[in-house]
């Protein structure tokens, strides 16, 4: 189940001042996941000709922050190399985009366990 680990964490075992210590580096990744569509973006645009809008990225990462913290995802961060690998190899379009959120789907269940086989 998703939520299992809000039922196995006892709140009293927790290291508060631990807690507290990372505040700046939370602080810093988040200025750093902020950071970085604004320059990934452009770059990933001229590297494939291809036309940008800003605040539509922006807003698609925002949701899908925003619905990651919420589910105890891990934050959306565009990987440049790896997007621009995949645009020139011809996978521009909804459909290849598709295909790959549902194969990421996938390994997502799937992964764990053929993972614990390596």
């Amino acid at each position: 189940d998703l939520f299992d680990i809000w039922r196995v964490i006892d709140f009293r075992n927790i290291c508060w001042p631990a807690i507290v210590n990372s505040i700046p580096t939370l602080f810093a990744l988040s200025i750093f996941s902020l950071i970085h569509v604004p320059i990934n973006i452009p770059a990933f645009a001229i590297s494939t000709k291809t036309e940008a809008d800003m605040n539509k990225e922006l807003v698609a990462h925002g949701y899908s922050n925003m619905f990651a913290g919420a589910f105890g995802g891990l934050q959306n961060y565009m990987a440049y190399t790896q997007s621009v690998l995949y645009a020139r190899s011809g996978g521009m379009g909804k459909a290849s985009g598709l295909a790959v959120a549902v194969a990421t789907s996938a390994l997502f269940f799937v992964g764990p366990k053929m993972a614990s086989y390596i």
